[in-house]
């Protein structure tokens, strides 16, 4: 590949976060949900508290990972992109 004749060279530079900052956030997210689907739990108690409240810490910890995951990626990605706009915008 002739680098001096090409028209453009696309740099491609991926922002992500650090894995200890990724685990703190997850690991916050974990206990917070726990707590809630704990509180849940008691709450919607009738016969058998203790599966009600595993069901409840279950789908709360499925539906908040999930959603912190889905964040942190779209985070990742908009900060990526808006750092490749600014760099063509710099020539």
């Amino acid at each position: 590949m002739d680098l001096q004749n090409s028209s453009y060279i696309t740099i491609l530079m991926r922002m992500v976060f650090s894995k200890k900052f990724k685990f703190i956030v997850y690991f916050v997210v974990i206990l917070l949900s726990i707590y809630i689907g704990y509180v849940l739990g008691i709450t919607f108690c009738s016969q058998n508290c203790q599966t009600t409240i595993f069901i409840n810490i279950f789908i709360t910890n499925v539906v908040m990972v999930g959603g912190v995951f889905t964040l942190v990626r779209l985070s990742e990605k908009s900060i990526t992109e808006w750092n490749d706009d600014n760099y063509y915008e710099k020539d």
